[in-house]
């Protein structure tokens, strides 16, 4: 209507027209045209016109509000939200213990090999907790939209998503494109292990000995320290003692391990050994400033210096000394000079003797020799066959007179009290133990049982004896025995 009055002419000549249109119709019908039915007709036609342009506007209001729909619905379905909530709702806590340990890979000591195994422990605690994503603001765009995965109170990785079409309007379909795990998921999980034992103790992280390396300062005199970061799983610590021993700590909490510290003790030696012997304790070779006594003869060998020649390379030493630090009994070792590992026994005095090694070849050469004059000591100390003359001239043929053990079995004939009728019964008799002192003299071992049995009693006597013999004329002749 303000169209009309704003418009006077426009309006003038709609009405001009109309009134023709009426006059034409009137003249072809040959009357007379009503005034009244020519404005309703008019108006009738305006109201046409209205219609149709209203019909118009509804038709474009229905297709903009068709094309604002698909806006409005390519806007939603590409809202990166709808991906992250359906991985919300959906959690499938096997997924990401698997993601977790596929895209991990911590940085383990030599404790521990199997990742899987040290982290299994803690990627449990991703497992019935609830998941939340909240969008990476430094990182995310509008074309490449990223997320923080937090697992109950830890963040633990990043979920980026990828475009995979069009959704009309310039928007995106979205899907997932790839998930990481932060490294920091792993901080927190490792935890450092500290252990004191003694100094000398091995310690031991699942199996594993703790090197030197990890050592630290430790409060106790005699202890040691280690601090161990970096474990993952579950550690057993175990300490074992010098002496093989394992312990247990007296304390082990919350990854502290203490066992008991254990001092050490002095040790005094007293060694015999060849002058020619290398010395070692616990490894440790003896310097020749501890030797006391320097060039004296075996036992089996002083008595006789007067009348066998003895090279100088078969004497002795004897080293006394003190040392401490030891933790168990030290081992004592020896080697002659050509490297050859040394026997010892212990002497009644608590002395280490260390003797020269045993000649097997000996043994074959020579136990015939001493077989021999073994039956003739005991025959004539038995009065075999009731003939001491025989018996004596038997044995006295195979020591080397001027011996003691010659003069003994001398001065024996007048002593003795021989019987008659004497049978000897041999129920052992070993020889053995051969030791060569150059090519002149051996020493050898000698034990006997035997059965001595008269015409009026029964008994049995036995021996045991370290022998010495040299070679005399040509012939192996008895120097000395001892009883051992």
């Amino acid at each position: 209507m303000m169209d009309n009055e704003q418009n006077p002419k426009a309006e003038t000549e709609m009405d001009d027209i109309l009134l023709s249109e009426t006059q034409t119709d009137d003249e072809e019908a040959g009357k007379t045209a009503d005034p009244a039915q020519t404005v309703r007709k008019s108006r009738f036609g305006f109201y046409k016109i209205l219609l149709m342009i209203a019909s118009l506007m509804l038709i474009a209001i229905g297709v903009g509000t068709f094309i604002f729909w698909q806006f409005i619905n390519a806007y939603e379905i590409s809202r990166p939200e709808h991906i992250i909530k359906s991985l919300q709702d959906n959690i499938d806590y096997d997924f990401w213990e698997r993601a977790a340990v596929n895209s991990l890979t911590p940085l383990l000591t030599e404790f521990e090999t199997d990742g899987y195994t040290a982290m299994n422990p803690h990627i449990g605690k991703i497992r019935d907790v609830p998941y939340y994503f909240r969008q990476k603001t430094d990182e995310s765009t509008s074309g490449s939209p990223v997320y923080i995965v937090r697992a109950g109170a830890r963040d633990i990785g990043i979920v980026r998503l990828s475009s995979v079409g069009d959704a009309g309007f310039g928007f995106n379909l979205w899907e997932v494109g790839s998930i990481e795990f932060l490294d920091s998921f792993l901080d927190g999980f490792s935890s450092q292990i500290s252990i004191t034992a003694s100094q000398n103790a091995t310690v031991l992280i699942n199996g594993v000995q703790v090197s030197d390396v990890y050592r630290t300062e430790c409060e106790f005199e005699h202890g040691a320290a280690y601090l161990v970061n970096g474990i993952f799983g579950d550690a057993a610590v175990s300490v074992n003692e010098f002496d093989g021993r394992t312990t247990e700590p007296f304390y082990a909490e919350r990854n502290d391990y203490i066992f008991p510290i254990i001092e050490p003790f002095k040790r005094r030696f007293n060694i015999i050994a060849p002058a020619d012997a290398d010395i070692f304790v616990d490894g440790d070779r003896i310097l020749p400033e501890h030797i006391t006594v320097f060039g004296f003869l075996p036992d089996i060998l002083g008595d006789e210096t007067d009348i066998l020649s003895i090279p100088i390379s078969f004497t002795q030493h004897r080293y006394e000394f003190e040392m401490d630090g030891f933790y168990s009994d030290p081992i004592v070792t020896a080697r002659d000079g050509m490297g050859t590992e040394l026997s010892y026994n212990i002497s009644e005095m608590g002395e280490i003797v260390f003797e020269l090694p045993y000649d097997l070849g000996l043994k074959d050469d020579y136990e015939a020799v001493v077989d021999s004059f073994i039956r003739a000591y005991i025959d004539f100390g038995a009065n075999a066959g009731n003939n001491e003359e025989a018996n004596f001239a038997n044995v006295s043929n195979k020591i080397l007179r001027g011996t003691d053990l010659f003069r003994r079995t001398q001065g024996a004939i007048s002593a003795m009290q021989f019987t008659s009728n004497v049978v000897i019964h041999y129920n052992y008799l070993e020889i053995d133990k051969f030791r060569a002192f150059g090519d002149d003299y051996f020493t050898c071992e000698i034990r006997y049982n035997i059965t001595h049995r008269t015409r009026y009693m029964q008994s049995e006597v036995e021996g045991n004896f370290e022998a010495l013999f040299v070679l005399n004329a040509g012939r192996w002749l008895a120097v000395k025995m001892v009883a051992i």
